[in-house]
């Protein structure tokens, strides 16, 4: 797996690459901009007054085929629901996880070459455009912020040694499950150990972790 987008990787579209599957964004875009007020002045030149930022874009294509170990529907499907549910969705590639904190689907269209003979979609070039989506500072990012090939998989973000049974570890921010346990057990994926033996401390949704919180590492 080299990333996702969605909600969790459990539930989201992945991005993976292997000897039957090959599933990974291009034509990747980023985008952002400034706003400014211009001030008109009689006889000279206008002055322009910085007012803020508008939300940042991002924008990749994703070629949907059985050939290439995908079904086409049942990723369109995850698209429809996470569009029309208006549902903040985080962007992870390679991963690192772009922007602040999550992005909302904005628009997508398909491009479908074919269908099988049930009429189902066979072959589907699908361009997606997301939204920046910025919420409560206070709350840590729901992505890890970091490769993790940059950092030291066994160690603790406060500098202790991640202990070979249990231990416990207190969030700071920037941190998610995922980033935790890429640190303790050198997987992302493992993220679910951590919020299993944590559900009376995180609530139900494993993607909310406040900085100050004391996790146990299982």
């Amino acid at each position: 797996m080299t990333g996702f987008l969605g909600v969790s990787p459990a539930d989201g579209i992945l991005f993976s690459v292997s000897h039957e599957i090959f599933r990974t964004p291009k034509n990747m875009k980023w985008s952002g901009s400034a706003r400014y007020a211009t001030h008109n002045r009689h006889a000279t030149h206008a002055l322009t007054e910085f007012t803020g930022l508008d939300p940042d874009r991002f924008s990749f294509d994703l070629l949907l085929t059985p050939e290439l170990g995908v079904d086409p529907l049942a990723e369109l499907r995850k698209l429809w629901q996470f569009e029309r549910g208006a549902v903040p969705v985080a962007l992870v590639i390679g991963g690192v996880a772009y922007g602040k904190f999550r992005w909302t689907i904005q628009k997508h269209s398909s491009k479908i070459s074919c269908t099988d003979a049930a009429g189902n979609p066979y072959v589907v070039e699908v361009s997606v455009e997301l939204t920046e989506y910025l919420q409560d500072e206070n709350l840590t990012a729901a992505v890890p912020t970091t490769n993790a090939n940059n950092s030291d998989q066994n160690t603790a973000q406060d500098g202790s040694s991640a202990p070979s049974g249990q231990s416990s570890y207190t969030v700071r921010k920037g941190d998610c499950l995922w980033s935790i346990a890429q640190k303790f057990y050198g997987s992302g994926g493992e993220y679910r150990k951590i919020y299993d033996a944590n559900r009376d401390v995180i609530g139900t949704d494993p993607n909310r972790i406040r900085p100050g919180q004391t996790l146990v590492i299982p």
